[in-house]
């Protein structure tokens, strides 16, 4: 964050879920499944349920709509995170720091019509979101996409 603003990757990421998903955080976990390395059995297994909605639908749209142009808009300032074929929707963030250079912030989910992953990047004393963390929150997205 920056000055009294403190907020974490994974809160970010849960923010730019909640655009992603219709205004609806569903509740994080760390794993999927856990196995039993004998057996291979599955011993225990999460599964999704909503967390909070702190937003509604057509506010979620709405933010939604305006990632995209962050990202798609020749002038918009997360360009380096566009990937051809992709709808991808992001927010840059350069979060001032008293002791060095700025921290670089990037948001984003994709594909936009229809979310699959979204992630939070922050570069600490990386100058730009926009050079800095939204090239990483591409390669990211990249690869799970095509996993």
């Amino acid at each position: 964050g920056q000055g009294k603003i403190l907020v974490t990757p994974l809160t970010m990421a849960l923010a730019a879920s909640a655009v992603a998903n219709d205004g609806v955080i569903m509740k994080p976990y760390l794993m999927k499944y856990v196995v039993d390395p004998l057996s291979g059995a599955v011993i225990e297994r999460n599964t999704p349920s909503k967390y909070l909605t702190p937003i509604t639908k057509e506010v979620a749209d709405a933010i939604k709509s305006l990632m995209i142009g962050v990202v798609n808009n020749p002038e918009g300032t997360g360009r380096a995170a566009q990937i051809p074929g992709i709808t991808v929707a992001g927010k840059t963030g350069t979060a001032e720091n008293p002791f060095g250079a700025p921290h670089a912030w990037f948001v984003a989910f994709a594909p936009a019509e229809n979310p699959e992953i979204a992630v939070a990047v922050i570069v600490e004393n990386g100058g730009g979101g926009g050079k800095v963390a939204a090239p990483i929150a591409r390669d990211i997205i990249k690869a799970y996409l095509s996993r």
